[in-house]
């Protein structure tokens, strides 16, 4: 009885700390259409051969300076972390909805 109570407490905790990383701020489908665009379209100038063998998903956080540029905070996968700040970090974009200075992630399927 003692164990199905640890358990259940852990399973709590793990369900809480989800939900707390879900709410950190962070939105994950806040970027608009015309933004999505222009990044895609950076990313595709990217040779990914040299890198992946299979297709990967990952998110990628970013947000946009006082100058109008992408700033990458960080990626999910270390592997195409600085491949995609030297491809994107600096890059002017236009934008219609995105606010200065606030995080914003877009899950990306690289194939």
């Amino acid at each position: 009885m003692k164990i199905l109570k640890n358990l259940g407490a852990s399973l709590g905790i793990f369900i809480l700390a989800l939900n707390a990383a879900y709410a950190n701020g962070v939105e994950p489908t806040a970027t608009k259409k015309l933004e999505v665009n222009q990044i895609q379209s950076m990313l595709t100038s990217i040779d990914y051969g040299k890198f992946l063998e299979k297709e990967t998903k990952l998110n990628i956080s970013f947000f946009v300076s006082d100058q109008s540029e992408i700033i990458i905070v960080s990626t999910n996968n270390e592997n195409l972390d600085s491949l995609i700040k030297s491809t994107l970090n600096y890059r002017k974009i236009a934008f219609n909805k995105l606010a200065f200075n606030k995080v914003y992630t877009i899950p990306v399927v690289i194939k």
